[in-house]
């Protein structure tokens, strides 16, 4: 099939008289629908690279795949923050091999070539046999990638030079990442480790995952119950008849524009940054109340009541996660084939936070997203359970009708908690975008 024939076909389905979503299933499987993603969406969108934290000093640097490139996130010795293609500008190497660190300059270990830290050729390793002007133009200098913004410390790349701008492309997604990094006056910083890992099935599935609440009792009942255990110890109400009784109630999906979703939801595990449950023990309350007050005289109730209590998934088209919920979280899903992905995921924190509260934010990320925790298991194997029944079942079509009112733009539909809405906004996106209909220029 070729790239022209993806665009013709229909492969998403709406039809708003009797509230129907589909997605073909060609959508998580087909090859040629992958090729056509990876020319229009990731050669088109704002892909996250990483957080300013990430390099602090001059002369940091981490490496990374992004939208199926080899990438250096640099800061110079200028102070200047930088993203380079991995590649010498003599034979292609790849320049830099190490995942992180910190340089003077960066050597390709094929020839000799070195680079320093804003990218220009320095050294061609001989003092002969090249023109002495060869780089005169600095055609040789490391490649930069076309776009590189960032919106309050969250860098992104884009490979098309005439895309909007990253503040246009975030959309209503803003509120949210404003909504983390207002919870300090030090902003937020990533924290040291990362938790990456592969999964077999279609990239789509985890995004629809990450802000999921339709899933959360039948699939995560075993965290729910762990949560009880620790509820009922010190005196306070049960998780699971919370969310049997009350989740549905309480809570939003939401489409924030360009095919970014969130879902807010009200669950009992407590946040760190200024609501506290019992079973963190009195010693911390104080700071965590000292911290809801400053919240709320800084920003009025209502934001600080939005900072502090209400669980955030947010996903931004096309890969990336950020949780503000059990614990605070990037994640991004780099797709390796049409039913293959790899993740990689961080754990951010606010950089004035006490060592106490510092450690029940990890146990909060490590006990359900972390590599052991309760919800990263659980996901994976319903995910592969996806993706391998699709591939061999006659049925055409998935079902993301759960919800589904009439909202004339799916893009920027309001939900409940547990409907499906902030998926049909990711997927009424995807369908603009992989037939052509919106480059997101300006």
């Amino acid at each position: 099939m070729s790239s022209a024939a993806v665009s013709e076909r229909r492969l998403v389905d709406i039809d708003p008289q009797h509230s129907r979503f589909r997605i073909h299933r060609d959508a998580y499987r087909s090859a040629d629908v992958f090729e056509r993603e990876k020319e229009l969406i990731f050669s088109k969108c704002w892909l996250y690279l990483g957080h300013a934290t990430e390099v602090p000093n001059k002369g940091d640097f981490v490496s990374r795949t992004i939208g199926g490139r080899d990438l250096i996130f640099m800061r110079g010795r200028t102070g200047t923050v930088a993203a380079f293609f991995n590649s010498c500008t003599h034979r292609g190497t790849r320049v830099c091999r190490e995942t992180r660190g910190n340089t003077k300059s960066l050597a390709c270990p094929y020839h000799g070539w070195v680079f320093n830290t804003e990218g220009k050729l320095v050294s061609m390793n001989t003092d002969t046999g090249f023109a002495k002007d060869i780089n005169a133009d600095g055609s040789l200098d490391l490649r930069k990638v076309p776009r590189l913004e960032d919106y309050r410390g969250f860098y992104f790349v884009n490979f098309n030079p005439q895309a909007i701008s990253l503040k246009q492309y975030l959309a209503g997604a803003t509120e949210f990442l404003d909504s983390m990094c207002d919870q300090s006056e030090a902003g937020l910083t990533v924290l040291k480790g990362e938790h990456s890992y592969s999964i077999n099935a279609n990239f789509k599935y985890l995004c629809e995952n990450s802000y999921d609440g339709y899933h959360l009792l039948p699939v995560h009942v075993s965290y729910l119950e762990f949560l009880d255990d620790r509820l009922k110890a010190s005196g306070a109400d049960s998780a699971v008849n919370f969310i049997a009784n009350l989740y549905k109630k309480q809570g939003r999906g939401r489409g924030l524009g360009n095919g970014h979703g969130a879902l807010e939801s009200w669950v009992p595990t407590g946040r760190p940054v200024a609501s506290w449950i019992p079973p963190w023990g009195p010693e911390v309350k104080k700071e965590i109340d000292a911290k809801r007050s400053w919240l709320e005289g800084r920003y009025g109730k209502e934001k600080s009541d939005f900072i502090s209590d209400v669980q955030k998934n947010l996903v931004i088209f096309p890969n990336l996660v950020i949780n503000d919920n059990v614990g605070m979280i990037i994640r991004t899903i780099e797709p390796t084939s049409a039913s293959s992905m790899r993740v990689a995921s961080w754990a951010l924190g606010l950089p004035d936070e006490s060592e106490a509260l510092r450690a029940i934010r990890l146990d909060n990320f490590v006990s359900f997203l972390g590599p052991a925790g309760f919800g990263s298991a659980d996901d994976i194997e319903m995910l592969e359970l996806c993706q391998r029944g699709i591939e061999h079942t006659p049925v055409e079509w998935n079902e993301l009708s759960k919800g589904m009112n009439g909202a004339e733009d799916s893009r920027v539909e309001v939900c409940g908690p547990a409907d499906e809405g902030q998926m049909r906004a990711y997927w009424a996106q995807w369908d603009r975008m992989i037939r052509g209909l919106e480059p997101l220029e300006a």
